[in-house]
């Protein structure tokens, strides 16, 4: 939809006054090829590649029209302007989040019980460790006597 050309009364056939209305249709639909995109004159004339003199001195009506559809623009709330198509789409995208979500919990629950189970076992090995006498398994901190020999 071309807000400020479909909307605009008369019929143009001067290039400067279509490239300011279909620079206007940009700006309002919110994809602008050669500005900022926020809706000011400043920005219009920017977008229709033309001096800001000419849309603001040179074509007031132009500018003033969509200094109206601007305005009407800012006051609509940002969700009014969405398609029916994704509203439509939203319930089976929140229903496939919750799901998500549930995967999640239980996946976190899962690593939770595994962590611990495995400092229990930990704990039970560093005890076992301790008690021995002579520990089937050496510890890998040990350190080598001053000729470079492993103590015995």
């Amino acid at each position: 939809m071309n807000p400020a050309t479909t909307t605009w009364p008369t019929h143009e056939t001067a290039p400067e006054r279509i490239a300011i209305l279909t620079a206007a249709d940009r700006l309002l639909a919110g994809t602008p090829q050669h500005s900022r995109g926020r809706l000011s004159v400043v920005q219009l004339a920017a977008e229709a590649q033309v001096k800001y003199w000419i849309v603001a001195q040179k074509h007031t009506d132009l500018r003033d029209h969509f200094q109206m559809l601007a305005a009407e623009a800012k006051r609509q709330p940002k969700g009014v302007s969405q398609s029916t198509e994704s509203s439509a789409q939203a319930p089976d995208e929140l229903d496939r989040l919750r799901t998500h979500c549930a995967d999640l919990e239980e996946l976190v629950t899962t690593y939770g019980l595994l962590i611990n189970e495995l400092s229990i076992e930990n704990e039970a090995l560093r005890a076992q460790l301790t008690t021995r006498a002579d520990p089937a398994v050496t510890p890998i901190n040990r350190r080598r006597t001053p000729t470079g020999q492993m103590p015995r």
